[in-house]
């Protein structure tokens, strides 16, 4: 078994008023600590700080509960827009589409399947992998 890489790693500490309005669409908007105000009502707001390789496809998205009680979701990222890493490094910033598409559709997007039918939860962790465990 090869040990997954961590890329990113993040905690969600706040989820704005307008983010679950996103969630039929397959649309989430991460940002970090630094987060202007009017952004905030539609981005989890993460304390990520690191990225530590770049995000390309083929890697993987986890969510994890901060309890054991829930098991882990897993998402395989299908595209990753030019400008998707830059925005993540300095910002904390990544808007992810769980549409599994294999261009991106935006340059900071970045495009993951299967789609996501449950929000994470404010303290849910959220990592970035080379591989799947």
């Amino acid at each position: 078994m090869v040990t997954p890489s961590l890329k990113y790693r993040g905690v969600i500490l706040e989820i704005g008023s307008m983010v679950p309005e996103f969630l039929p669409h397959g649309i989430l908007i991460f940002f970090g600590e630094n987060a202007p105000p009017e952004l905030r009502d539609t981005s989890l707001v993460h304390n990520g700080t690191q990225l530590t390789s770049e995000l390309a496809a083929g890697d993987y998205l986890k969510f994890s509960s901060s309890s054991s009680d829930q098991p882990p979701q897993w998402f395989h990222l299908t595209a990753v827009g030019e400008s998707a890493n830059a925005n993540l490094a300095e910002l904390g910033h990544i808007v992810l589409h769980f549409d599994g598409a294999t261009t991106a559709s935006l340059p900071g997007a970045v495009s993951v399947e299967p789609a996501l039918d449950v929000l994470p939860a404010i303290g849910a962790i959220f990592e970035f992998l080379s591989q799947k465990e």
